[in-house]
């Protein structure tokens, strides 16, 4: 069984449209290791690891570790790289995104939907 890690690990892999062998090979392991870090829960690896898997995807360490969304366990990359947007944004772009959003939705209500 999978675990976490190996969940994320996974949907960030299918997300960037990788082979478990373009990743294997981008991080100097094999292919079956890779798989074994998606499928199997237990596996351990280094953090030296962890940062290349990271980088070839892409993400944080704590992207691929699930640190940012431990409330959300099941949320998806797209939601993970959204909110790691939003927190890099200055107090006045969060509100200038906040405004937008609540006249879109205050918009969509009026119009019945």
């Amino acid at each position: 069984m999978a675990s976490v890690f190996g969940i994320r690990l996974r949907r960030l892999r299918e997300v960037k449209k990788l082979t478990l062998q373009q990743v294997a090979d981008a991080v100097g392991c094999t292919k079956a290791y890779i798989w074994e870090l998606e499928m199997r829960d237990g596996q351990r690896p280094t953090a030296e690891r962890i940062q290349a898997l990271a980088k070839v995807l892409g993400v944080t360490m704590e992207d691929i570790m699930g640190t940012p969304m431990q409330q959300v366990p099941e949320a998806s990359p797209e939601d993970v790289a959204f909110f790691r947007d939003y927190a890099g944004m200055t107090d006045e772009e969060k509100k200038n995104y906040q405004n937008v959003l609540k006249m879109m939705f205050s918009r969509k209500d009026k119009d019945g939907g």
